[in-house]
């Protein structure tokens, strides 16, 4: 009886630590981060996402079926069009250090 449990325990164990691995570990490739308005409240919020990754959102195309962080209802986000172009370390030193030598 025990060794029939342990027969059928084992291997979902392992799975799960796998699992559990697999996902700690960090990913190469492309992070975005896109800027979304929720419709029903009206509030916008940061959303960093990988693409092919997630776990807590509904993939629709190039749009995404998930809880808004503000207000928790859930709502169609269009992620691919709402990317965020992040601006590199140097080019943010590089204008304000433009803007105060040209005044």
């Amino acid at each position: 009886m025990v060794s029939e449990i342990v027969i059928i325990i084992a291997p979902i164990t392992f799975v799960v630590i796998m699992a559990a691995v697999y996902l700690s570990i960090p990913r190469p490739g492309p992070h975005y981060t896109s800027r979304l308005t929720c419709p029903k409240c009206g509030k916008t919020f940061d959303y960093e996402w990988l693409p092919g990754g997630s776990f807590t959102v509904i993939r629709l195309g190039t749009k995404r079926l998930m809880c808004c962080q503000i207000c928790h209802k859930w709502s169609t986000f269009d992620v691919i069009s709402a990317i965020v172009k992040p601006v590199k370390e140097e080019e943010k030193s590089g204008d304000t250090a433009n803007s105060s030598e040209g005044t």
